[in-house]
């Protein structure tokens, strides 16, 4: 079966199985043993935020195709959904973290507003709606930026109405700012400004991208000015929960806290998810108006490969932003905000090797090229300047460190294809294309592809098909009009939803 008629079978297959009655909306996730949708404490959970691979399939099915039927499909599903799941008041969606939407009840289930690593699919939202994406991007930064003149915001936002303040003066200011009830970590940062420049991308308004630029700007202020590392947000609390976590003598100096330090959890999300992010926003603004997001993540990954990266084990440690290293040995269990297990190193993987493969194929510097080979050689591949042969089994680039081993495939085939764009070597392409049919091969269960086990649960959010149909445009020539990817992270809370019934007496 070809790459194409096997995600065609997937997406078929999700829409039979997820779309419930009298609504075009989709569940989130099947049972694999039954083949019908997930219900959660009665609710079948539709969070169109844990679908956006999804809607970028459908995209890139029917770009490749130059069938209608894949953007009917989509067309018609998101202009349902983008009805559906808006808040009048607000201009925000029933989605994301802390909020979704029962289709049995047709009702949300409500806590709060939040984006952590969600990365839509502007593009084809904003072909749909673009009026409701216009509004719902300012009513983002509205919802969760706290203070305009310094940009100092939560990553829990509000459905209720707001004042207009996108005309404010951005003042910037000393960093970092002690703030014990702010937020300002860079999974919700990087949503924010994401929906800025894609705005400005689609819309030509110019004060989304201003302000994305500003934003990104306090990421980069935060940086060690010798050692070039930054961590993971610009604000933190006193007293510091993150020192009280360790021993001497890192628990006596005033330099560690929650804006200095990066744990493995940072590592992959700044460093990776953050960091391909900006690099596609980069590609969509150009050369000028894309500069300084291509400079934020250049400093950053040659900062983590100097000073955290050790390449006899191909590994990367968490740090002081100085480049002190950091390990589990130096905190205490049970105590503050960092707790032994966020100090362990990150093994070699998919996300990280796109990272830096995407990185050397927007800058052509040599060091992110020598980087992604030696991740390669880290998560048990032959050298890259030969084609590897994937068909032995196994999860090709897996490893203890990752929680979804799906997508951490998906990130590994992305990043030989971004080689391959940038070096043209059809070793590369060859390497792809036996990795694309091994994933599938290990993936695919009665039509479905899967996002991790063969068994239990699956979500449809897996982003495996959008990477098997980038490996399809590459060997057909051309994948640039493709919809980007995007690591995103894929996940419901309901913490603050089981808060408010509990207020509500249920």
């Amino acid at each position: 079966m070809g790459f194409i008629d096997a995600v065609d079978k997937h997406v078929q297959e999700i829409f039979t199985c997820c779309t419930h009655k009298n609504s075009a909306l989709l569940a989130d996730g099947l049972d694999l043993s039954t083949a019908q949708p997930l219900i959660w404490e009665g609710n079948m959970l539709s969070n169109l935020a844990c679908q956006q691979n999804f809607l970028r399939v459908l995209d890139a099915l029917g770009t490749l195709t130059a069938q209608d039927k894949y953007h009917n499909q989509a067309d018609e599903w998101i202009g349902y959904a983008l009805d559906k799941i808006h808040d009048i008041e607000s201009d925000l969606f029933y989605w994301g973290g802390h909020t979704s939407y029962d289709l049995l009840t047709d009702a949300p289930v409500l806590g709060n507003h939040e984006m952590k690593c969600v990365y839509p699919h502007y593009a084809y939202l904003y072909k749909v709606h673009p009026e409701r994406m216009r509004r719902f991007v300012k009513a983002v930064w509205h919802a969760h930026i706290w203070d305009w003149p310094t940009l100092l915001f939560n990553r829990h936002g509000i459905y209720e109405p707001w004042e207009e303040k996108w005309d404010a003066e951005f003042e910037g200011g000393p960093l970092p700012i002690v703030e014990n009830t702010a937020l300002s970590f860079v999974n919700t940062g990087s949503d924010l400004i994401l929906s800025g420049a894609m705005l400005h991308a689609l819309s030509g308004e110019e004060t989304p991208l201003k302000w994305a630029k500003h934003l990104l700007s306090r990421y980069d202020q935060i940086r060690h000015p010798e050692a070039g590392l930054a961590g993971y947000q610009f604000n933190h609390r006193d007293p510091c929960r993150v020192r009280e976590s360790f021993k001497p003598p890192f628990s006596e100096q005033t330099d560690v806290n929650e804006v200095t330090i990066i744990t493995n959890g940072v590592i992959q999300t700044r460093y990776g998810r953050a960091a391909v992010t900006f690099l596609n926003a980069a590609g969509v603004l150009g050369e000028k108006k894309g500069k300084a997001f291509l400079n934020v993540v250049t400093a950053d990954l040659e900062a983590l490969a100097t000073h955290c990266y050790n390449i006899d084990d191909h590994s990367f440690y968490p740090a002081i932003n100085d480049g002190t290293r950091l390990y589990p040995e130096n905190s205490n269990e049970g105590i503050g905000y960092c707790p032994p297990t966020k100090l362990r190193k990150v093994p070699a993987n998919g996300l990280m090797f796109l990272s830096y493969a995407r990185a050397y194929h927007l800058t052509g510097i040599v060091r992110f090229r020598e980087m992604a080979f030696s991740l390669a050689k880290g998560m048990g591949w032959d050298d890259l300047s030969t084609p590897v042969n994937f068909g032995s089994g196994g999860s090709p680039a897996s490893n203890e460190a990752w929680v979804n081993k799906g997508q951490n495939d998906a990130c590994a085939l992305f990043g030989l294809l971004e080689l391959y764009s940038a070096t043209g070597d059809n070793a590369l392409l060859q390497s792809a294309t036996s990795l694309g049919e091994q994933l599938l091969r290990q993936y695919q269960v009665n039509g479905l592809i899967v996002s991790d086990s063969r068994e239990g649960e699956t979500n449809i959010d897996t982003a495996l098909p959008l990477a098997l149909l980038h490996l399809e445009g590459a060997i057909q020539g051309d994948r640039s009009s493709l919809p980007d990817f995007y690591p995103n992270n894929t996940y419901f809370d309901p913490k603050i939803v089981i808060r408010r019934w509990e207020e509500e007496g249920r």
